[in-house]
């Protein structure tokens, strides 16, 4: 028999709250699928339009993320997350309807705009106010793992939908799934004792918000380098692995499973990363995962010959992306504790990791292929972001390690 005064498994009390961040990922990954399709098959746009219109989107997400970690606290979080979403909705249903470029220009930019507000202050709320039982990395474990499923349903959510009832249609259709997410995550955050704030835990009352940034703890920005690192080589292997591996003679098939596997391994580790750092403590998993992404990198070029030889290179690289995306991310958020204003700048500046770091390395990796060879950028590249990450995180190492030689036993 059960037990009625049992707790419910932290996981299962927040299940509402995974969900949202399920369906905000899922309409937005539908989305991006669609939209090249419609700028080409319904606004007859060329190509270099719809790879500029589309480049206003990120622009305008990047651009958005400070203010928004500026903006936020625990009392603006429920706003901020409504607006993003309504925002998004907007945009979403609007977008069939717009007419030439400057207008599908601005209707993205402004899904960009509300991608960013809603996203940020999602995270900085499941991290401020986590369930009952769960710890911050286990919580953004399962947060990774919902994000991982999402962004798998949107593509065939997106397909199967345009082909069933129309481009059009769908992106009305779509234009429900920012709002119900956003919904359902305040409903949860407001109701449940799971999520209630602490009245223990500190605030930040002095000082304008723009110094909380500059105070910012040197773990914070490791953080923030973990982000990068994971979406730059992501970016950097997706750009330019097809082009050394079809020169080695490996078929367009091929590539694509690597990249399949690679994608599979990301989102199965996340998706048990929740439930693993329920047990365990992952901030010793975080130079020991950086040490091995980099070095699946830079193996590519000696194994491009084989096929199969890549397959767990493949799944290692998507294995380090997956829970590096965990570790990074809990780390970043304990290291300021229960500080509500801190914990929507670490949001943004989380996500602008992630996002400068699929702009960046791809254009820096071109200009080292180009100096001196593909092959030799893919061992260069990853080493330099792997002693950047040394730089930052044995100093910070060393400090937490002299102040658990001088606290008291």
């Amino acid at each position: 028999m059960s037990n009625p005064d049992r707790p419910a498994h932290p996981l299962l009390a927040a299940a509402p709250v995974y969900l949202s961040v399920f369906l905000l990922i899922t309409g937005n990954s539908a989305l991006s699928v669609l939209v090249p399709v419609f700028l080409s098959r319904e606004a007859h746009l060329g190509t270099a339009t719809i790879g500029a219109i589309v480049g206003v989107y990120g622009t305008a997400a990047l651009a958005a993320r400070l203010p928004v970690g500026l903006a936020y606290n625990a009392a603006r979080g429920h706003k901020l997350l409504l607006t993003g979403a309504a925002v998004c909705a907007a945009a979403y249903a609007l977008l069939p309807l717009g007419d030439g470029t400057v207008q599908l220009a601005v209707l993205l930019a402004l899904n960009g705009l509300g991608w960013s507000i809603a996203t940020t202050a999602q995270l900085a709320l499941l991290v401020g106010r986590p369930p009952d039982g769960a710890s911050t990395a286990s919580a953004i474990g399962w947060f990774a793992g919902a994000t991982a499923l999402g962004s798998m349903a949107g593509g065939v959510l997106g397909g199967v939908t345009a082909d069933q009832i129309g481009l059009r249609a769908t992106f009305f259709l779509l234009a429900a799934t920012p709002l119900l997410a956003a919904l359902l995550m305040v409903r949860r955050v407001r109701r449940s004792k799971a999520f209630a704030i602490d009245p223990r835990a500190p605030r930040v009352t002095d000082g304008r918000a723009w110094r909380l940034l500059l105070r910012m703890p040197l773990k914070v920005w490791i953080g923030v380098l973990v982000m990068f690192f994971i979406n730059g080589l992501n970016a950097l292997t997706q750009t330019f692995h097809p082009l050394l591996a079809l020169a080695a003679g490996l078929s367009i098939t091929q590539i694509g499973a690597l990249s399949s596997i690679r994608s599979w391994s990301s989102g199965t580790s996340r998706l048990g990363s929740g439930s693993l750092f329920s047990r365990i403590d992952p901030a010793a998993f975080t130079m020991p995962l950086v040490l091995i992404g980099t070095l699946v990198v830079c193996l590519i070029p000696s194994l491009i010959h084989s096929f199969l030889l890549q397959i767990p290179l493949f799944a290692l690289a998507g294995l380090s992306r997956g829970l590096l995306r965990v570790t990074g991310s809990a780390d970043a958020f304990e290291a300021v504790g229960a500080d509500d204003r801190r914990h929507g700048l670490i949001s943004a500046l989380l996500y602008a990791g992630l996002d400068l770091g699929k702009i960046v390395l791809p254009v820096v990796g071109g200009v080292v292929a180009g100096t001196w060879g593909i092959a030799t950028m893919f061992r260069v590249v990853p080493l330099g972001l792997f002693a950047l990450y040394l730089a930052l995180a044995l100093p910070a190492r060393r400090a937490a390690l002299t102040r658990l030689d001088v606290s008291p036993r």
